[in-house]
């Protein structure tokens, strides 16, 4: 009988060798036939109704269906094998198991340490779900925010992890994440095949064995490639295409000739496909990947924290580097990490009160400072010198499809964390008309091409998506507002306003004020002719 430890993989296709003793950890077997004395070692062992298992089939599985026939005197080793008669089909639905053991076995002498074995299962059970849920961090993007613009959240070039795999119009670039693996190889362990091909045995490894942790990223666990090899061979092209075209991104000379860097608009929309939220594969895969190449390659390389930084920075130009010890779930993540390295305080409990536009802020003799190296989120307020000091904000084509993805971040997995949704509400209050906006231009809050109306609307519909009645800014907006009500400023701007508002209006004031004026010495003069 043969053996084959892990699946062989080469650049073109994949196979498995017949006559194998197989040895794998995640191993699926619906609709297989199992000879007599197959052996099977695989801690996670599936069958479906169908299948037919040899007599003495030994199955090494702590994760066992009850629906299945067994030979005689087959040996089912399983710590978790429990009877469809005992539990529903689902073996996670312990709170039905633990009340029909209990009914079961109501008069057991051995009643109490049974149940506290029962409990004691029912407790892992229940931490293990909770841990499941805590584990994803890759969403799809809700309906009502898809609506309003579904081409901010759909890769257009390249798809990465498993929601958009079988997009028929990204399939022309499996060609080239093939290519990037080869060249990844060769820049670990050469040219040599044979290396080469232990190479890839071990990253294929690498992901097998972190395949279930992969999965439960997902929010519904990656049914778009439910196979277990399809799926491990999908993150290993991914990843490693990710890798790649990292590394030669950052040299970029070096590779001039290379098609996806050569062409400019192709960059640009690639850099966007690995910004989408659905777009994803875990940080912690990419990095256990990555550092492969100081295990087993040579050459001097950055960590790989810093190369994703350093690449998708040229999308936001944040000024603040990522903290070494914050944990980074995805790309989409990685950069709301470095736009939210501070933020002013946390998220209050008390709703926003009155806020006034930038232009009515200004007549209250505020004027408006760029913060300069600052967190985009660091806005302040100086009542001494009547100064808000906002970070400046470079708003362009790509400005909305950033946005958007981090609220979805947001609304999906920071609950009371929402910071920028907050600052996008800030924003909002502050650009009530499209003079708000010129206003924030002139001061270089905010930097664009585009004109006051369109900067408005684009930001009107991204605060259309973060209905906060609380924010981190709450402090800001009390102390903006007390300096409004006590501004004895505002009572001249709104004259200024009222009656000089634009040349006619000032023509007028001013000839009503002469004649006014003209009226008072006339009248004035003929009091003191009748004395």
């Amino acid at each position: 009988m043969g053996e084959i430890r892990s699946p062989y993989f080469s650049i073109d296709q994949e196979h498995l060798k017949d006559n194998a003793e197989i040895r794998s950890p995640y191993f699926s077997s619906a609709g297989d036939y199992l000879g007599v004395n197959a052996e099977i070692r695989s801690p996670y062992f599936s069958f479906d109704t169908q299948d037919y298992h040899g007599d003495n089939a030994g199955i090494h599985s702590s994760y066992f269906s009850a629906a299945d026939y067994h030979g005689e005197d087959a040996e089912i080793p399983s710590g978790t094998f429990f009877h469809q008669d005992n539990i529903v089909e689902n073996p996670y639905n312990a709170e039905t198991f633990v009340e029909q053991y209990i009914v079961q076995n109501t008069h057991n002498a051995e009643m109490p340490l049974q149940r506290s074995r029962v409990e004691e299962l029912y407790l892992d059970l229940e931490a293990g779900a909770v841990r499941k849920i805590r584990n994803y961090c890759i969403y799809r993007v809700p309906d009502s925010l898809r609506k309003s613009n579904e081409a901010i959240y759909t890769p257009q070039e390249v798809s990465i992890g498993p929601i958009h795999h079988c997009k028929k119009n990204l399939q022309l670039m499996t060609t080239q994440k093939e290519r990037y693996l080869k060249e990844f190889c060769n820049r670990v362990v050469g040219e040599t095949r044979v290396q080469q091909v232990k190479f890839l045995e071990k990253i294929w490894n690498t992901i097998k064995k972190d395949e279930e942790n992969i999965r439960q990223c997902y929010e519904d666990g990656a049914p778009e490639v439910a196979e277990n090899d399809q799926f491990v061979k999908m993150v290993l092209l991914d990843a490693v295409f990710i890798l790649e075209y990292l590394l030669r991104n950052k040299d970029f000379k070096k590779y001039g000739d290379d098609s996806l860097l050569r062409r400019n608009g192709l960059m640009f929309r690639i850099r966007r496909d690995l910004l989408l939220l659905e777009n994803q594969l875990p940080f912690f895969i990419l990095e256990k990947l990555y550092n492969h190449l100081f295990e087993d390659g040579e050459g001097n390389y950055t960590s790989f924290r810093d190369l994703a930084y350093e690449y998708l920075n040229r999308y936001n130009a944040s000024a603040y580097k990522l903290q070494s010890d914050k944990n980074i779930l995805h790309f989409t993540d990685l950069v709301r990490s470095s736009l939210t390295v501070t933020h002013p305080d946390p998220r209050s409990d008390e709703p926003i009160g009155k806020f006034y536009s930038a232009t009515k802020l200004h007549e209250a003799g505020i004027n408006f400072k760029e913060f300069r190296n600052e967190c985009l989120l660091d806005v302040k307020f100086s009542s001494t010198k009547g100064e808000l000091r906002i970070p400046r904000l470079r708003i362009d084509h790509r400005t909305e499809l950033l946005f958007g993805n981090l609220i979805a971040l947001e609304r999906c997995h920071y609950k009371g964390e929402e910071y920028i949704c907050h600052y996008v509400k800030l924003l909002d209050t502050l650009v009530a008309k499209p003079k708000d906006v010129d206003l924030l231009i002139k001061n270089k809050i905010i930097e664009t091409d585009r004109d006051g109306a369109s900067v408005k609307n684009l930001i009107d519909k991204l605060s259309a998506e973060t209905p906060e009645e609380y924010s981190i800014y709450c402090n800001l907006y009390k102390q903006l507002d007390q300096h409004y009500e006590k501004s004895w400023l505002k009572n001249s701007a709104y004259i200024r306003k009222v009656y000089f508002g634009n040349l006619w209006r000032g023509t007028a004031t001013v000839s009503a004020a002469v004649w006014f004026l003209f009226s008072f010495v006339r009248t004035i003069c003929a009091v003191l002719a009748l004395r």
